[in-house]
């Protein structure tokens, strides 16, 4: 029967292919809608400021939650937020494990010539706390959205659908290919980023909570790009506390894109999924 293409019969839900369309969908026309208000009632937007981040994040909570209460037919806290006992934990774990992983890329470019010009940014004229803490803000948002989306929405509705080492594959390879349009982007980034995809959706499965993901995201975006100067998946950030060039190729130095576009990366990556999973392991978790 032609229903059974949109609906399961063993559920009575829309099938998992419908409900992720269904999710992409009303997030695209909430962000859309919100943006064109907000637009609309001061003049102007900067696009990819912290207010469009914010309008985003909203849109993505909004959709996710409808899309988890109706057409899954679940809670939203059951996509990776059930233990709040351990949020803190993880979140903080994974925001200081992702300043480590940025400390040594810096180190190891620094030690290898890889970068140059090395300034620091500090006091009059320069970096202040206070400014550092505005840059954290729409780190938190991308990091809070994104695995929300992402490592919670999508990736468990294609296990779902898809069967889990389907599922990771293409999570992994989406999460790569959303950010091969980004400034300065090549294959070597692209594949980077699909490493980083499975590096967070490790987090989630090695957990069975969003928590340490989402930490480890906003710590990532912040501590490469504010704290140490490099471009977050291309995007340059125009204050930062240490300012430098690269040097060398690109394929270590990591270019315009930032150490997600350096092979230096690649051993940082695999030391922070160890990492991640002593924690896992040493942490008492009530789900």
């Amino acid at each position: 029967m032609i229903r059974h293409w949109f609906r399961s019969p063993l559920d009575n839900r829309l099938r998992a292919g419908w409900r992720i369309l269904a999710l992409v969908m009303m997030l695209a026309a909430l962000s859309a809608a919100g943006q064109i208000g907000v637009r609309t009632l001061l003049g102007s937007l900067r696009a990819g400021s912290t207010l469009v981040l914010l309008i985003i994040a909203i849109a993505a909570t909004i959709a996710v939650f409808v899309a988890r209460r109706y057409l899954d037919k679940k809670s939203f806290s059951s996509l990776g937020f059930e233990d709040t006992s351990v949020a803190w934990k993880d979140l903080l774990f994974g925001f200081l494990l992702s300043a480590v992983m940025a400390a040594c890329v810096f180190a190891m470019m620094r030690s290898f010539g890889l970068v140059g010009d090395v300034r620091w940014n500090w006091g009059a004229g320069g970096m202040t706390f206070g400014a550092l803490l505005l840059l954290l803000l729409p780190t938190i948002l991308i990091g809070y959205w994104e695995e929300l989306v992402n490592r919670g929405y999508l990736f468990q509705n294609m296990r779902e659908g898809l069967g889990g080492p389907v599922a990771v594959v293409i999570s992994c390879l989406l999460y790569g290919l959303l950010h091969a349009a980004n400034p300065n982007a090549n294959i070597l980034s692209s594949a980077i980023i699909v490493l980083f995809g499975a590096l967070r959706l490790y987090g989630y499965l090695a957990t069975g909570l969003l928590w340490l993901s989402i930490g480890m995201h906003i710590g990532w975006n912040f501590f490469q790009g504010p704290v140490f100067g490099y471009a977050a998946s291309g995007q340059a950030e125009v204050h930062t506390l240490i300012t430098h060039t690269p040097n060398g190729p690109q394929w270590l130095s990591g270019g315009d894109f930032g150490p997600e576009a350096s092979l230096l990366v690649l051993p940082v990556l695999l030391l922070a999924a160890i990492a991640m999973r002593i924690w896992s392991r040493s942490q008492v978790r009530s789900h």
